[in-house]
């Protein structure tokens, strides 16, 4: 409640109806038109006192037709308590239509009117910030149909002083196939660190507390990536505090910034960025030292990381396919096209596509019917990892993202209206990668990260005719100078 110029500039007492719940109100609002007269004496520049607010806060101790020495006008509590017993209890009458309040005339007394507040105007460095966030505003999401102007809220990005700059991957082995070897041995977990993906859980565990349900999920080792290590984790943290919930999406977000605090204020967690613009919120944190400073997702109520799992370990029967899977990813990652938070595919859309590949080029998966019959490979030619590998860049490099990446189905679906992307006036189709379990399209995309996505897959399958190094391949993405 604001009072008005004046502390009889109050409508008349009959236009409101008092409530049962108003009373509580009284001394608050004493207090708070003390602190207002306090404030506006000294705008005017008066230097006597204010009286203290009232010390009986019941409206009916004095009704004079003026202010009691000390007090408040009996009308500013009638005010105060129509507002309130109208907002708290259900059965008070609403209030009655009344003109605002009436402003001081041109003639009352300077200690009556109060100047105007002056509005001061952004400043050069201010409206450049604010400029900045406006244009760092959410992508649309790429709903079927939908054009995306997507390159007014995305700058590209430019190269930073770095401390530590990562290096290129070198391996002891030489030839194409014997770095693919190498490193795989790199990627695949082990027991020990099966053991470290449970340690993050058990510390999440244990500094949530209560019945919170608490599951990791990795698919390759949690420390074998150098670059886009920690914007891009392997170990994905789900808290399952309320499964009837739903996926609601403000619920989602409220429950990760109660559990992110909760980690960082009492389990030595470390927070390091937020991802609330996609389809499943999360944010990054980083494990204390006991279980090895390990980077990891965290999400609330949400089955994406399980199903990423599940479909790996379905491909474990099939040559090469969780091979293919891992190279892919690491791929990605170290070239910088798997940032999901700055609009490229997710890991989880890159082992789609390794999937999609085996399905429509070697023939090697069924259509995604079900889990069971992921399991089985059809009959089809034996290729190792390595050729798997160069075979996926020169399939992707030419394929035509107008159509449907579709493993449910198995092949390409053309669509009625996928997303446009739009840039000055020109469009490009973006990519549209369905969701085998649940049917939404999980590439949002823009026209910078479309654009990097077919760079690298040109100079991928470049790599790849002229016989180059795993090394080369793998060499880690840096941006332009400017």
């Amino acid at each position: 409640l604001k009072p008005s110029k004046s502390d009889l500039d109050y409508p008349p007492v009959s236009n409101f109806v008092l409530g049962p719940a108003s009373r509580p109100i009284h001394a608050l609002y004493a207090t708070r038109l003390h602190f207002l007269r306090l404030r506006r004496n000294l705008q005017v520049g008066r230097a006597q006192p204010v009286p203290p607010p009232c010390s009986n806060p019941d409206p009916g101790a004095s009704l004079g037709d003026s202010p009691p020495a000390g007090g408040i006008h009996w009308r500013g509590w009638v005010l105060a308590a129509a507002m309130a017993g109208a907002c708290g209890e259900a059965k008070d009458k609403p209030l009655a239509k009344s003109a605002k309040l009436p402003r001081a005339s041109a003639g009352a007394p300077a200690a009556q009117v109060r100047p105007e507040r002056i509005r001061r105007g952004f400043t050069a460095a201010e409206g450049q910030k604010w400029g900045a966030l406006r244009e760092m505003a959410p992508t649309p999401a790429a709903t079927p149909g939908t054009l995306i102007p997507a390159a007014a809220p995305v700058k590209p990005e430019v190269r930073r002083p770095s401390v530590m700059p990562v290096k290129a991957p070198k391996f002891l082995a030489s030839g194409w196939e014997n770095e693919v070897q190498e490193l795989l041995l790199q990627l695949k977990t082990t027991d020990a660190s099966r053991e470290q993906v449970e340690s993050v859980a058990a510390a999440v565990r244990a500094a949530l507390g209560g019945s919170a349900s608490v599951r990791a999920f990795a698919v390759a080792q949690p420390l074998a990536g150098a670059a886009f290590g920690v914007a891009v984790p392997e170990v994905e943290v789900v808290v399952t505090i309320d499964a009837k919930a739903g996926r609601d999406s403000k619920l989602q977000k409220s429950l990760i910034r109660s559990c992110t605090d909760r980690l960082v204020s009492h389990g030595a967690f470390k927070f390091r960025r937020s991802a609330f613009r996609g389809s499943e919120p999360k944010v990054t944190l980083i494990a204390p030292q006991a279980q090895a400073s390990i980077p990891f997702n965290l999400a609330v109520n949400t089955e994406g990381p399980r199903h990423c799992v599940d479909l790996f370990e379905a491909c474990a029967r099939v040559p090469h396919a969780q091979d293919l899977i891992l190279l892919v990813r690491r791929w990605a990652k170290d070239r910088g096209i798997s940032h999901a938070a700055k609009g490229h595919l997710s890991p989880y859309c890159w082992m789609l596509l390794a999937i999609f590949y085996l399905q429509v080029e070697e023939k090697a998966l069924p259509p995604v019917g079900s889990l069971a019959a992921l399991g089985t490979s059809n009959s089809g030619e034996k290729k190792e990892a390595g050729e798997l590998l160069k075979g996926f860049l020169r399939f992707y490099a030419s394929f035509d993202w107008k159509k449907c990446i579709s493993v449910k189905e198995g092949r390409p679906v053309a669509v009625s209206g996928g997303p446009m992307l739009q840039l000055d006036g020109q469009t490009q189709p973006g990519p549209n990668v369905e969701d085998p379990f649940e049917t939404s399209n999980l590439a949002a995309m823009h026209w910078l990260s479309m654009q990097r996505l077919k760079e690298e897959l040109c100079r991928g399958k470049d790599t790849a005719d002229a016989d180059g190094t795993l090394a080369e391949l793998l060499e880690p993405w840096t941006p332009p100078e400017e």
